[in-house]
């Protein structure tokens, strides 16, 4: 009978032994998966940021047909628009530029057309209603005092 129960207490140490180290690794894969995945997602948002600042200001300096047009290729060859609400400079510019070709009476409406087109296709013009949000707080506890706070300068 001890025979069993040793055996058995054996077996169930190994499977354990050989559990453990595939769960931790599992583990580590995603927080480095994520972590990779946010640095990516980050210099990307970066990079783009560059990219809608500039047509900003050549839209800021002088909004004609051919700068609307270069933005609205631009677009096109971007898949995704993320909007984060930690981080809304991108999308803010992205709204400006934005503007900026619509108001233009320099720009055909052909061009026009184009560009309103590519910024619904990325949902850009959807997020309007977060650009004048401040960022979300981090620590409730502030939020909370600042509420309160508020709520006595008021009454």
């Amino acid at each position: 009978m001890m025979n069993v129960f040793g055996f058995g207490g054996d077996l169930f140490f190994d499977g354990v032994f050989t559990v453990f180290p595939i769960f931790f690794m599992t583990i580590f894969g995603i927080i480095v998966f994520a972590i990779v995945k946010g640095i990516i997602n980050h210099s990307k948002t970066s990079n783009t940021l560059k990219d809608l600042q500039q047509f900003a200001s050549q839209l800021a300096d002088a909004p004609d047909d051919d700068t609307a047009e270069r933005l609205g290729e631009y677009l096109r060859g971007v898949d995704s628009f993320s909007i984060e609400r930690t981080r809304m400079e991108p999308f803010r510019v992205a709204l400006g530029c934005y503007r900026l070709v619509m108001e233009s009476e320099s720009v055909r409406d052909e061009t026009k057309e184009r560009v309103d087109r590519q910024y619904k296709r990325l949902g850009i013009l959807e997020g309007e209603k977060y650009a004048d949000e401040p960022a979300p707080r981090r620590n409730s506890t502030h939020a909370h005092h600042d509420i309160h706070h508020n709520h006595h300068h008021h009454t």
